[in-house]
């Protein structure tokens, strides 16, 4: 990936999720601008813009009144320079100070808009703000940076499988962390591209299927995580990628989305 240089994506997010009763397909479409800064004490450095966000689709009122918040939250993430790892981990967020100032005016927005539903989802992402490793751990999960970044410098021996172990966060609002054996793969295509694609399924522990189970509130059902996806790289500059996650949590908890990115020409 060349330096300084901005490669504009486009993402769209198809999907499905149901609580309990409400069932709701949801479509969203993201463009971002990403322009790599080079190699700063060991971290790869990212400067990242999001230049759209849409929300296209979203059939349950309620559901699109919680979406409307997250997305507000989200939104002081539109600009965002990161840290990152050789395993593709953010380690660092560059601009923590310009963040924080943007929350100041979506904690008002907020609470002027929606002063009762709000005021839970307030007072964890002030924690959140206020602890740096915990908003990391969050931010890794915005839709974009997910998929950009989670197989990145992840390589396979032609021909050979590499395992990969990710931890994953359950997509209900738990806050339980999932481990995900990844399968990796590689082959190279006849432009010269190279292909890189991983199934990913939940690690059987104890401990995370008894809080899964406890914040369903349902001691029997079984956890199912499935992920799978596939990446195409001229060198590193990622050129397009299919990447699905499916959750299901027994008999009324379960997400299905579909990601599709691209590299504008």
């Amino acid at each position: 990936m060349e330096k300084d240089k901005a490669f504009k994506y486009n993402t769209e997010v198809v999907g499905t999720t149901k609580v309990h009763s409400i069932k709701s397909d949801y479509k969203i479409r993201i463009k971002n601008e990403v322009t790599y800064k080079g190699v700063d004490d060991g971290l790869y450095r990212f400067n990242i813009v999001e230049t759209l966000y849409e929300l296209a689709e979203y059939e349950d009122p309620i559901m699109t009144q919680i979406a409307e918040m997250t997305n507000r939250i989200c939104s002081i993430y539109k600009e965002i320079e990161i840290g990152i790892n050789a395993e593709g981990v953010i380690e660092k967020v560059y601009n923590r100070d310009e963040i924080y100032k943007k929350w100041q005016k979506v904690k008002e927005w907020l609470t002027n808009a929606h002063p009762l539903e709000s005021y839970e989802i307030i007072r964890a992402k002030e924690y959140e703000l206020s602890n740096e490793e915990m908003e990391i751990k969050n931010i890794r999960f915005i839709h974009f940076l997910h998929q950009y970044f989670f197989i990145f410098k992840q390589s396979a021996d032609k021909g050979n499988v590499r395992y990969i172990k990710k931890n994953e966060m359950d997509r209900f609002g738990g806050g339980v962390v999932i481990p995900v054996n990844i399968n990796l793969r590689e082959q190279d295509l006849e432009d010269g591209t190279t292909e890189r694609s991983y199934e990913g399924k939940m690690v059987r522990d104890n401990k995370v299927i008894e809080r899964l189970r406890a914040f369903t509130k349902d001691q029997y059902m079984h956890p199912e995580y499935k992920m799978t996806g596939k990446y195409i790289y001229d060198n590193i500059t990622l050129l397009e990628s299919d990447f699905t996650i499916t959750e299901e949590l027994g008999e009324f908890y379960y997400n299905h989305s579909y990601l599709r990115l691209t590299l504008e020409e």
